[in-house]
This record gives structure tokens, sequence and C-alpha cells, in this order.
């Protein structure tokens, strides 16, 4: 527990009479506020609050206590946005991780672009599995939503929606039977990555669901299935903002234009705390600026 954390979350249950309501503005549970002012009323020896099942009112020691501590709270939010703001050059490293698709081309050319913009921060970019959450690790992780993600470790931001669709090469395209319609699609084999393969379908924005049954590649290597796709060994569902160069270059091409997947959100995942670190902060914005 540090002295932060704990006179913060004392205004708070002051300022809205309620543990619960202080625990929602911390987006913590009500009992880990309690355990914060428990602390906090051991380390200075004294009660802070009265407490009944309806109400909470604050002792005589609480009333003394208050104004010292709206101060204290109010001086560090004031230095913390002045240093914030003085810090024109930031220094130090940030720790990000992202799925191999979204590292090599989402954030690669973003990252260029935020480094020659803060050239003293250094940037570690580390890879995880699609499906993997995020961890304490890692200053940012990007990857898909969790639909349910509710962690009291991680705070999470949208970055970008995006919609899936299916490409293959005109070269696979011109040699095997032609595709009008999802039933078509039965007849041609999909390269997968393991995370598509083990949960062996995609959803559509119809609401239907594609199976894949019918798969001769898996691989989480992007660059391989990227590859395969080339080379016609098979069809891949992709987001066209991964394939960009590809599509540009004719090496792969659109098919079944009117087959999207589902929506799905690409989000920014941070540790949780009593602030947002600035260097954190600046490559979320520059990020959800260069994608927008």
């Amino acid at each position: 527990m540090d002295w932060l954390t704990a006179v913060s979350s004392f205004c708070h249950v002051v300022e809205t009479g309620s543990f619960t309501k202080a625990a929602e503005q911390h987006a913590v549970s009500a009992s880990a506020i309690s355990k914060r002012i428990d602390w906090l009323e051991k380390e200075l020896g004294m009660s802070l609050f009265i407490r009944t099942t309806r109400q909470v009112n604050l002792t005589e020691d609480g009333q003394l206590f208050l104004p010292k501590a709206l101060e204290w709270v109010t001086q560090f939010a004031e230095m913390k946005e002045q240093a914030q703001k003085a810090a024109n050059e930031p220094e130090g490293s940030l720790k990000i991780a992202a799925t191999l698709a979204v590292g090599s081309t989402i954030l690669m050319p973003n990252i260029e672009s935020f480094l020659a913009k803060y050239p003293k921060l250094k940037i570690h970019l580390n890879v995880i599995a699609p499906g993997a959450h995020p961890d304490l690790q890692h200053d940012l992780v990007i990857t898909r939503y969790y639909e349910g993600f509710d962690s009291t470790a991680h705070k999470g931001t949208r970055l970008i929606d995006y919609q899936m669709q299916l490409f293959g090469a005109p070269e696979y395209l011109s040699r095997h039977a032609k595709i009008n319609s999802l039933e078509d699609l039965k007849q041609h084999r999909m390269l997968l990555s393991n995370y598509y393969h083990k949960i062996g379908g995609i959803v559509l924005d119809s609401g239907e669901v594609f199976h894949f049954n019918n798969y001769n590649f898996v691989s989480d290597h992007l660059d391989a299935i990227l590859t395969a796709a080339i080379q016609g060994m098979g069809l891949m569902f992709i987001s066209p903002e991964y394939i960009k160069h590809e599509l540009e270059s004719g090496l792969l091409t659109l098919v079944l234009p009117e087959v999207k997947s589902e929506a799905k959100q690409l989000w920014a995942y941070y540790p949780k705390a009593s602030f947002t670190p600035f260097k954190t902060q600046l490559f979320i914005d520059h990020l959800r600026a260069q994608l927008a």
C-alpha cells in the first residue's frame, strides 16, 4: 500500500459519502477501498470514519485530517501535470507487446514516427500469442478486445474498429474453381493462425459462422501465412489494414467483397495506476491519431 493511493481513496470516500461509490471511481472493489482506509488509519493511529450500514461519517480526527489530505492530493496532481507538460523530451523505455500481425503491420510504421518525434525514448516490442491476456510486464499491450474484460490490474482504451475479409493470390484464383458465394468456399483450403484454428471458425457481420473445415496451413507467423497466400497455397481472412503493401502491389486480391467478419476492435491495455505514465499516454495518443 502507498500513501498516495490510500489518501486519494480517503478523499473520494468523503466526496462521495460511500465506500461503494469511491470504489467505482477507482475501478476497484469496495473491499479494496476499505482495506486502504484501514491501512491509512493504522498508519495514522486514528479512526477517520464512523461506519454504519447506511452512511459513512467523519470522526473528529477525520475532519481535522481532511484539509491536509485534500491539499496533499491536489499538490501531487498539480506536480504531476507540471512535470508531464515540462517533459517535452520524455526519456526512458516503453515496453510494448502485441501479436505478430499487429506489431509488424500496425505498430512498426507508427513506432518509427513516434521515435522520430521523441528521440530520447527507447521502445522494446515483444510478441504475444493471439488470444493471450495482457500482463503487468509491459507498459502497453496492443491486441484485440476481450469481451467481458474486467481487471483490477489493467485499464483499456479502444484504438480502432476493423473487419476481416477474404483474400487470395490472382494466380490461385485463376487455377481454382470460381468463388461466387460462401458455399463455394467449401472447395477451397484456408490458411489459418493458431487462434482461428483453435476456435474453428469466424463470425461474419451477417451473424453467420463460417467454419474452417478445409485448411492446409496453420501458423502464428504472419509473414509465413502471407507467403503461403502469395504462393497460391490457399485463401486467408485478414484485415485489409494488415496487407496494404500486398494489395497495392497486386500480390493479393479481395475475394467476395460483400463478405466481412463481425466488427472487431483493437485495444491498448496498460497497468492500472493512480495516473497513466506520460510516455504511455503519449504513445497511445500518437497511435490513435495515426490510425484515425
